[in-house]
């Protein structure tokens, strides 16, 4: 899933020598972290709305660009990178560039996460397990196998967590026994952290077995 396809053109960014009151009001309007500041096409970066709050409001757009953050994404990139972007520059939109660094338009942090949701890890229904074991005995073939041996299909995984020498992967599978998947898991040495999951076959048993307890206490 590339940025290209979710590159939006929503609002013109502003100019440099356009005014701080109406950098603001993009802000505003569009409820922004950030705008991004151009001199034509090229990229001189972001300024945040802190930056913009505590200047004077006729000043000038090019008289903050010292105070600018350098952070952009690229049109090829995934959306786990801008996820990544988003985070360490805690903003909520970036600005797509070409290759010499040209404005293409920006990508806002709704649309990324309403593109990853999409996703059949995310859309497709099924079991979350997450499980934990040492960094040396951790092989994706191997949970693969251990899954597959209990009629379970992954639908997808990924590593979560490296709790000091562990390695916590959460998984999203679809089986007949999640039970069983995770007995066998256990077996193999994994530690079954969190199970989200509606085992059918586990609220029979339970009903039978207070069935049981019940007619045994008549």
């Amino acid at each position: 899933m590339l940025v290209n396809n979710y590159i939006s053109k929503d609002f013109i960014p502003p100019k440099s020598g356009q005014s701080v009151s109406h950098g603001l009001e993009i802000i505003d309007e569009f409820n922004l972290t950030h705008i991004p500041l151009f001199e034509g096409l090229h990229f001189i970066g972001n300024l945040s709305k802190e930056t913009l709050e505590e200047a004077e409001p006729d000043e000038k757009l090019s008289r903050l660009r010292d105070f600018a953050d350098d952070f952009s994404i690229t049109e090829n990139s995934s959306l786990l990178d801008a996820i990544q972007k988003f985070n360490n520059n805690a903003a909520n939109i970036l600005p797509v560039l070409n290759t010499e660094k040209q404005y293409l338009g920006f990508l806002m942090m709704d649309d990324v996460i309403s593109g990853l949701s999409t996703m059949p890890f995310i859309l497709e229904p099924g079991a979350i397990m997450v499980i934990e074991v040492s960094q040396k005995q951790f092989s994706i073939s191997e949970i693969a196998k251990i899954a597959e041996s209990n009629n379970a299909r992954i639908i997808g995984l990924f590593v979560t967590d490296y709790p000091e020498d562990k390695v916590q992967i959460t998984i999203k599978l679809i089986a007949e026994s999640l039970a069983s998947v995770s007995e066998t898991f256990e077996r193999f040495g994994y530690t079954v952290v969190y199970k989200f999951f509606h085992d059918e076959k586990e609220d029979l048993y339970k009903d039978r077995f207070e069935q049981l307890m019940k007619y045994l206490d008549v």
